[in-house]
């Protein structure tokens, strides 16, 4: 995969991103993207990734660092999102920016790193425990607004 290259993800990339997301998704989310990479420089310009490839992006990854909350005694690394062009999925393209990610934590002091996974989403779960996750005692609990 040395045709991919890993770069921060940039303000000019939410269209790309979208693409891809609506690959897996089935979902045009353009304006979501625009707000998640707006939010993502904000935090961290460098925590965040794409993989592109022939000037199109095949992979994403988006991270951030939060401090003690909802009970974690540490600033806690969070993988937010998560997605790589179904043709590339087996090879090896998540596990890279994967590292790229958990190496910038460890720089930045983060021990610990987490993620929530749907039931829905087994094959993104399979993927995760291969890079070394597990599951926590942890309840998500959620409610309507209405």
């Amino acid at each position: 995969m040395e045709d991919v290259v890993i770069r921060p993800v940039s303000e000019h990339d939410a269209e790309g991103i979208a693409r891809l997301d609506q690959l897996l998704t089935k979902v045009w989310r353009v304006e979501h993207w625009e707000e998640r990479i707006a939010f993502a420089m904000r935090r961290d310009p460098e925590g965040s990734l794409v993989g592109e490839k022939e000037g199109r992006i095949v992979a994403y990854l988006f991270s951030d660092v939060r401090g003690q909350e909802y009970g974690f005694a540490d600033k806690t690394g969070w993988l937010e999102a998560l997605g790589v062009d179904p043709e590339l999925q087996k090879s090896s393209l998540g596990r890279r920016l994967m590292e790229q990610v958990m190496q910038r934590f460890q720089a930045t002091g983060v021990n610990i790193v987490r993620t929530l996974v749907s039931d829905q989403h087994a094959q993104m779960g399979t993927f995760l425990e291969k890079m070394g996750f597990a599951q926590e005692p942890i309840r998500v609990l959620s409610r309507a607004t209405g």
